[in-house]
């Protein structure tokens, strides 16, 4: 079935103040992970890292390190990264295979499936070495569109439940057959909500971005919020009205679009503009082995952009994803963790994995360096250490939104639904 276009209900939301405390606090992020974190569903990584058994990677969530391990008969697991011997971290972060997981310290050792197979000694257990008590202990996990999930509450809603309506919305983007072609985590000077609002409006584009508004439409772009997610979707291949292109083709869209599909010396209508752009990428897609039968025009040229509650940012079009998890710091409410992977809509291709690279977020780092349109991105980290600076500040109280910010005050409102119960 297509994505649904049609807008959701106004949610009617109360455009009241967000407490600046909810960014700075540190008691404020210990409610968070007593009430949210640990009974939300979190995104942990993608499906093809772990194709055979044994195959496993680590996710890292506040204080937790969580294994998600292939079964030997090709299911998912997740369980806890410690022996329960003296709590030792099994595996260091990152991606590997192992059919047993030994433990450097005293040298347990784990099968897959979280069973304890060999203790040093265990004779000298005098209360023996009980298997339930001290197999490693099991995360609920699971997986929609390639996409693993895990969630640290043993009694957790299926995770089809808590997606709600996004996989009606992505499926026919059929990420699954997706390809990842570029991985990095940037530790960032703020709180992770000041990264997940950032990118959940248009109404920073004028001032943020401004050279884009000669091919992107921020005054245009709807907001949709639905149970616990929210959907912007983005205009591009056209000009903001406040560009003094806008109503044109302009030499910015035919760079930045129409020539890069082969479209030379284009003289039409912006409306011809979008459809040949679209026309162009379905002509080349198949050679690539990309499926756009169920993708209308719109999602040939716009940015769909969606909001997983808490954390996932999808950047969707229609040959590349941006996926953006937002982790917070363990200790410091200041800073965060961002996960940013790119999805390529390429399944015909043999494309090498790459691995996961690390930044630190300083004012002489540049993301456009490593990635090709990452310059975008490189004047959203400008402003994030300074949002949280300023939030620290005296002076400031409380954000004071607008309804191009609905879906950061409809984030709020499923934030503190958890917070509150």
């Amino acid at each position: 079935m297509p994505t649904p276009m049609d807008r959701a209900p106004d949610p009617k939301l109360e455009f009241k103040p967000i407490p600046k405390e909810r960014y700075t606090s540190a008691e404020f992020a210990k409610q968070e992970w007593q009430h949210m974190w640990q009974r939300t569903w979190l995104m942990a990584g993608r499906e093809s890292d772990i194709p055979n058994a044994g195959d496993y990677f680590s996710y890292d969530i506040g204080n937790e390190s969580i294994l998600i391990i292939r079964q030997h008969d090709d299911s998912l697991a997740a369980r806890y990264n410690v022996c329960m011997h003296r709590g030792n971290r099994l595996c260091d972060h990152g991606i590997g295979n192992a059919q047993r997981f030994f433990c450097k310290f005293h040298g347990w050792q784990y099968d897959i499936d979280g069973s304890l197979k060999k203790a040093l000694d265990p004779e000298k257990f005098p209360q023996g070495l009980p298997a339930d008590d001290l197999k490693l202990q099991p995360v609920n996990c699971d997986s929609w569109a390639g996409f693993i999930f895990i969630n640290l509450n043993p009694k957790a809603e299926p995770l089809a439940d808590y997606l709600g309506v996004i996989p009606e919305h992505l499926d026919p983007y059929h990420f699954e057959n997706w390809k990842v072609d570029f991985d990095c985590t940037i530790e960032i000077d703020c709180n992770w909500k000041a990264s997940v609002d950032a990118f959940n409006e248009a109404y920073h584009i004028a001032a943020t971005h401004t050279w884009t508004m000669a091919f992107s439409d921020d005054v245009n772009t709807s907001y949709d919020c639905y149970d616990k997610h929210t959907r912007m979707i983005f205009p591009e291949v056209q000009a903001s009205p406040r560009h003094k292109g806008a109503g044109t083709v302009t030499a910015q869209m035919k760079e930045m679009f129409l020539e890069r599909v082969g479209i030379e010396n284009f003289d039409g209508s912006p409306a011809d503009a979008r459809t040949a752009f679209a026309e162009a990428i379905k002509a080349f897609g198949p050679s690539m082995g990309a499926d756009f039968s169920e993708l209308n025009e719109a999602q040939m040229c716009d940015d769909f952009h969606y909001t997983l509650f808490p954390n996932v940012t999808f950047n969707t079009h229609s040959m590349f994803v941006w996926v953006f998890m937002h982790r917070p710091h363990p200790t410091d409410p200041n800073k965060m963790f961002f996960d940013f992977i790119n999805l390529a809509n390429s399944p015909a291709l043999e494309v090498e994995r790459p691995k996961r690279q690390f930044f630190k977020a300083t004012p002489d780092f540049k993301i456009g360096d490593v990635l090709p349109g990452g310059e975008v991105l490189d004047e959203d980290l400008f402003n994030l250490p300074r949002i949280q600076a300023g939030m620290n500040s005296s002076a400031f109280k409380q954000l004071h939104l607008n309804e191009q910010e609905i879906r950061i005050l409809h984030f709020h409102e499923t934030l503190m639904s958890y917070i509150d119960k």
